[in-house]
């Protein structure tokens, strides 16, 4: 088969793409089902091996799907995962067929859509090419920043020339048969910290007996908001606060979590470093009781590499529109805020982009919906973009 065969070869694997999407959207996979997830991925790992793939299990619960022949060309890795955010006892449970091509359900195309993608891509290289090593990360739990297989992203797992990164093709606009759909160049990076603010609690009515945390946490909050620097791609928020037991009462406690995102490494720590010198200088005292406000708690809850704009990301959004180009395929490049798994593999230096999965709108939401024949068009400008890296490189 060569590449101009390529779209045929998929239609003759459509209905089967279709069964098995549905048989995966309809089995729950919401993060903390953990019995769900593993389900799925021992489901995905049938599949895979029936489709004639090597599966390894990583830290667990974690799949690595491999395609090689051969030991001379560029490593491929595509990256993706099992969990969605609906849980099981949510209303939103089932694949359901819109109409005219559109289709909902829970994770269709954040990310399994895009997984499917990934499986037929990886089925389609083996026909196109006598020579290729492609691979599939699939992580179990990508929707709270994969902390179970962070470390194998970070500890020189990752040996791969080239990665692809399944999330969603995010339509720039309404989703329509025809819309422009997004590949991703650049994703920032997220952080996360939660703290503590401790004081001294008092009665209302003798305010000077006490030291309220809460205007000590909003002492904090005033200057953590002075971080943003939007030019800079850098952003700190405080988005959720509390303080307090009652109306009357001076605070003795107060708790909240600063997030920030940035676009390079090197902002994302400094921005990290100057949120913990907020944190921790005091800010109130109350010479009477000789009591000043303090931080007892600080806890770091993400930090997460941001995926790097690089002339190499370019280089391979290349091939994407020229490939799209060659399709009629409608794609942009384009850089999100939100991160993904891609975001640790590029941080291992792999050149890699994001958006290659299904076109979808909604995801998070019980909206959730992608348009399938734009779908199944876009699994051969997967594969494509896939074999031209495999074959050329940059």
């Amino acid at each position: 088969m060569n590449v101009s065969e390529l779209g045929q070869w998929i239609e003759i694997q459509l209905s089967d793409i279709e069964a098995t999407l549905i048989e995966f959207v309809n089995m729950n996979t919401f993060t903390a089902n953990e019995v769900g997830v593993d389900a799925g991925m021992d489901k995905l790992s049938r599949l895979a091996e029936e489709m004639g793939f090597v599966i390894e299990v990583i830290n667990g619960r974690h799949r690595l799907i491999k395609a090689i022949k051969g030991d001379s060309k560029p490593r491929v890795l595509l990256i993706s995962h099992m969990d969605t955010v609906f849980p099981p006892d949510g209303e939103f449970l089932e694949y359901e067929e819109l109409g005219d091509g559109f289709v909902q359900g829970p994770g269709v195309g954040d990310i399994k859509g895009g997984m499917l993608m990934g499986l037929w891509a990886m089925k389609a290289v083996c026909e196109l090419a006598d020579e290729y090593n492609v691979q599939m990360i699939v992580s179990a739990n990508e929707e709270i920043g994969s902390p179970t297989i962070r470390d194998w992203y970070m500890n020189e797992n990752i040996n791969a020339d080239f990665a692809i990164g399944l999330e969603p093709g995010f339509p720039q606009g309404e989703l329509t048969p025809t819309v422009d759909l997004g590949v991703v160049y650049q994703r920032r990076g997220y952080g996360a910290i939660r703290f503590k603010v401790e004081a001294k609690a008092s009665h209302s009515g003798t305010p000077h007996l006490g030291l309220s945390a809460i205007e000590a946490m909003a002492q904090r909050i005033i200057k953590l908001h002075e971080l943003n620097e939007w030019d800079k791609g850098i952003s700190v928020n405080v988005g959720i606060m509390q303080g307090g037991i009652s109306p009357n009462t001076v605070a003795g406690e107060a708790t909240a979590t600063v997030s920030f995102r940035y676009e390079r490494m090197a902002d994302g720590e400094a921005t990290k470093a100057k949120i913990e010198e907020i944190l921790q200088a005091e800010y109130i005292r109350n010479e009477e009781i000789s009591v000043s406000d303090r931080v007892t708690e600080m806890v770091t809850e993400a930090f997460i590499p941001p995926m790097e704009k690089t002339d190499k990301n370019m280089k391979m959004v290349d091939i994407v529109l020229e490939e799209a180009k060659r399709l009629g395929h409608p794609v942009v490049p384009i850089a999100r805020g939100g991160g993904s798994d891609a975001n640790f593999v590029s941080k291992s230096g792999t050149p890699s982009i994001c958006g290659m999965g299904a076109p979808a709108q909604g995801i998070h939401t019980t909206d959730e919906k992608i348009y399938l024949p734009m779908m199944f068009e876009r699994i051969d400008l997967l594969a494509s973009t896939i074999y031209r890296l495999t074959e050329e490189g940059i």
